[in-house]
Protein backbone atom coordinates (compact mmCIF):
# COMPACT_ATOMS: atom_id res chain seq x y z
CA UNK A 1 0.00 0.00 0.00
CA UNK A 2 1.51 3.33 -1.00
CA UNK A 3 -0.19 6.84 -0.21
CA UNK A 4 1.25 9.79 -1.74
CA UNK A 5 0.68 13.40 -1.17
CA UNK A 6 4.15 14.87 -1.50
CA UNK A 7 5.04 17.84 0.67
CA UNK A 8 1.75 19.38 2.12
CA UNK A 9 0.74 23.23 1.93
CA UNK A 10 -1.38 22.82 5.24
CA UNK A 11 -1.49 19.91 7.98
CA UNK A 12 -5.01 19.29 9.34
CA UNK A 13 -5.33 20.80 12.42
CA UNK A 14 -6.34 17.34 14.28
CA UNK A 15 -2.90 16.78 13.88
CA UNK A 16 -1.70 19.68 15.82
CA UNK A 17 -4.06 19.72 17.96
CA UNK A 18 -2.99 16.16 19.01
CA UNK A 19 0.44 16.45 19.24
CA UNK A 20 0.24 19.92 21.78
CA UNK A 21 -2.48 17.81 23.66
CA UNK A 22 0.25 14.67 23.68
CA UNK A 23 2.84 17.37 24.70
CA UNK A 24 0.87 18.76 27.38
CA UNK A 25 0.43 15.67 28.95
CA UNK A 26 4.09 14.44 28.53
CA UNK A 27 5.57 17.79 29.75
CA UNK A 28 3.51 19.65 31.67
CA UNK A 29 1.52 22.95 30.79
CA UNK A 30 4.80 24.88 31.33
CA UNK A 31 6.96 22.35 29.09
CA UNK A 32 3.96 22.44 26.45
CA UNK A 33 4.31 26.27 26.76
CA UNK A 34 8.45 26.79 26.80
CA UNK A 35 8.23 24.20 22.97
CA UNK A 36 5.16 27.04 21.52
CA UNK A 37 7.43 29.80 22.62
CA UNK A 38 10.92 28.59 21.17
CA UNK A 39 9.10 27.48 17.73
CA UNK A 40 7.32 31.20 18.11
CA UNK A 41 3.61 30.29 17.96
CA UNK A 42 3.11 32.56 21.31
CA UNK A 43 -0.33 32.73 19.91
CA UNK A 44 -0.94 28.99 20.75
CA UNK A 45 0.24 29.30 23.83
CA UNK A 46 -2.31 28.20 27.04
CA UNK A 47 -5.06 28.03 24.15
CA UNK A 48 -7.45 24.88 24.14
CA UNK A 49 -6.62 23.95 20.30
CA UNK A 50 -9.83 21.74 19.05
CA UNK A 51 -9.32 19.04 16.67
CA UNK A 52 -10.69 19.47 13.75
CA UNK A 53 -10.66 18.23 9.96
CA UNK A 54 -11.82 21.32 8.17
CA UNK A 55 -9.15 23.43 9.93
CA UNK A 56 -6.05 23.67 9.27
CA UNK A 57 -2.35 25.38 10.10
CA UNK A 58 0.56 25.81 7.46
CA UNK A 59 3.16 23.73 7.17
CA UNK A 60 5.61 26.12 8.24
CA UNK A 61 3.56 25.98 11.32
CA UNK A 62 4.42 22.51 11.64
CA UNK A 63 7.61 22.37 11.24
CA UNK A 64 8.55 25.04 13.52
CA UNK A 65 6.55 22.69 16.52
CA UNK A 66 8.56 19.88 15.21
CA UNK A 67 11.79 21.45 14.90
CA UNK A 68 11.41 23.05 18.58
CA UNK A 69 10.38 19.87 19.82
CA UNK A 70 13.47 18.60 18.32
CA UNK A 71 15.48 21.55 19.54
CA UNK A 72 14.79 21.38 22.82
CA UNK A 73 14.05 18.05 23.67
CA UNK A 74 16.74 16.75 20.99
CA UNK A 75 18.18 13.05 21.15
CA UNK A 76 19.34 13.36 24.47
CA UNK A 77 15.39 13.09 25.24
CA UNK A 78 14.53 10.64 22.76
CA UNK A 79 11.85 8.76 25.53
CA UNK A 80 9.92 12.12 25.80
CA UNK A 81 9.92 12.27 21.78
CA UNK A 82 9.08 8.52 21.36
CA UNK A 83 6.19 9.11 24.62
CA UNK A 84 4.31 11.85 22.84
CA UNK A 85 4.33 10.07 19.77
CA UNK A 86 2.33 7.05 22.01
CA UNK A 87 0.05 10.03 23.15
CA UNK A 88 -0.32 11.57 19.97
CA UNK A 89 -2.04 8.29 19.21
CA UNK A 90 -4.48 8.14 21.29
CA UNK A 91 -5.63 12.04 20.37
CA UNK A 92 -5.13 11.42 16.98
CA UNK A 93 -7.76 8.53 16.12
CA UNK A 94 -9.68 6.83 17.42
CA UNK A 95 -9.02 3.20 18.33
CA UNK A 96 -9.53 -0.17 16.01
CA UNK A 97 -8.36 1.41 12.95
CA UNK A 98 -5.27 -1.07 11.72
CA UNK A 99 -1.96 0.72 10.99
CA UNK A 100 -3.12 0.70 7.09
CA UNK A 101 -6.27 3.03 7.59
CA UNK A 102 -3.88 5.16 9.89
CA UNK A 103 -1.40 5.20 7.89
CA UNK A 104 -3.73 6.70 5.13
CA UNK A 105 -5.42 8.89 7.50
CA UNK A 106 -1.87 10.45 8.31
CA UNK A 107 -0.99 10.86 4.70
CA UNK A 108 -4.19 12.95 3.69
CA UNK A 109 -3.47 15.09 6.69
CA UNK A 110 0.09 15.51 7.22
CA UNK A 111 1.44 14.78 3.82
CA UNK A 112 4.69 12.02 2.62
CA UNK A 113 4.06 8.90 0.94
CA UNK A 114 3.21 6.12 3.41
CA UNK A 115 3.83 2.72 2.27
CA UNK A 116 2.51 -0.69 4.99
CA UNK A 117 4.81 -3.32 3.88
CA UNK A 118 3.60 -5.66 6.86
CA UNK A 119 0.52 -5.71 9.48
CA UNK A 120 0.04 -8.71 11.32
CA UNK A 121 2.11 -9.87 14.61
CA UNK A 122 4.94 -7.23 13.03
CA UNK A 123 4.73 -4.48 10.55
CA UNK A 124 6.99 -2.45 8.21
CA UNK A 125 6.44 1.00 7.51
CA UNK A 126 7.65 3.43 5.06
CA UNK A 127 7.73 7.07 4.98
CA UNK A 128 8.94 8.81 1.97
CA UNK A 129 9.02 12.28 1.92
CA UNK A 130 8.35 12.49 5.46
CA UNK A 131 7.69 16.07 7.04
CA UNK A 132 8.15 14.89 10.41
CA UNK A 133 11.77 15.14 9.59
CA UNK A 134 11.96 17.15 6.59
CA UNK A 135 14.85 19.63 6.79
CA UNK A 136 16.27 17.89 9.62
CA UNK A 137 20.04 16.82 9.40
CA UNK A 138 21.04 13.99 11.60
CA UNK A 139 23.42 11.33 12.12
CA UNK A 140 20.30 8.89 13.53
CA UNK A 141 17.20 8.33 12.94
CA UNK A 142 14.66 11.52 14.18
CA UNK A 143 11.19 10.40 14.08
CA UNK A 144 10.78 9.37 17.42
CA UNK A 145 7.15 10.50 17.61
CA UNK A 146 6.07 8.75 14.70
CA UNK A 147 7.60 5.27 16.30
CA UNK A 148 6.08 6.09 19.43
CA UNK A 149 2.80 6.46 17.27
CA UNK A 150 3.24 3.47 15.22
CA UNK A 151 3.79 1.55 18.27
CA UNK A 152 0.25 2.76 20.31
CA UNK A 153 -1.58 2.35 17.19
CA UNK A 154 -0.55 -1.36 16.89
CA UNK A 155 -1.35 -2.37 20.57
CA UNK A 156 -4.51 -0.60 20.15
CA UNK A 157 -5.87 -2.82 17.34
CA UNK A 158 -4.49 -5.73 18.21
CA UNK A 159 -4.66 -5.70 22.24
CA UNK A 160 -0.53 -6.72 22.99
CA UNK A 161 2.07 -4.64 23.30
CA UNK A 162 4.79 -3.79 20.60
CA UNK A 163 7.75 -2.09 20.14
CA UNK A 164 9.17 0.27 16.84
CA UNK A 165 12.51 1.22 16.05
CA UNK A 166 13.37 3.26 13.15
CA UNK A 167 16.20 1.65 10.82
CA UNK A 168 16.61 4.44 8.26
CA UNK A 169 15.46 8.20 8.19
CA UNK A 170 15.65 10.48 5.73
CA UNK A 171 17.46 12.93 8.11
CA UNK A 172 20.62 10.70 8.00
CA UNK A 173 20.30 10.97 3.71
CA UNK A 174 18.86 7.79 3.66
CA UNK A 175 15.75 7.48 1.02
CA UNK A 176 13.16 6.88 3.34
CA UNK A 177 12.25 6.56 6.93
CA UNK A 178 11.58 3.03 7.98
CA UNK A 179 10.10 1.34 10.94
CA UNK A 180 10.18 -1.88 11.66
CA UNK A 181 6.62 -3.07 14.21
CA UNK A 182 7.98 -6.32 16.28
CA UNK A 183 5.59 -7.42 19.20
CA UNK A 184 6.35 -7.70 22.52
CA UNK A 185 7.11 -11.04 24.13
CA UNK A 186 7.33 -10.27 27.62
CA UNK A 187 6.16 -6.96 29.55
CA UNK A 188 9.98 -6.18 30.23
CA UNK A 189 11.71 -6.84 26.97
CA UNK A 190 13.04 -4.29 24.60
CA UNK A 191 14.82 -5.98 21.68
CA UNK A 192 17.13 -2.30 21.27
CA UNK A 193 13.32 -1.34 20.12
CA UNK A 194 11.69 2.14 21.02
CA UNK A 195 13.85 5.22 22.34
Amino acid sequence: MSLSMGEPKEIRMIVFSALLTALNEVMGRDGKNSVLRFAGLEKYINQDIPPSLEESISFKTFRALIDSMNDLLGHGTDAILYESGRKFAIYLTPFGFSLKEVAEKLSNWIGGTWIVLEDNNKGVVQIKNNPVCKGLVSDRPSCHVISGALAKIKEESTGKRYLVKEISCESKGDSCCEFHILQQKKPDEVDDYGP
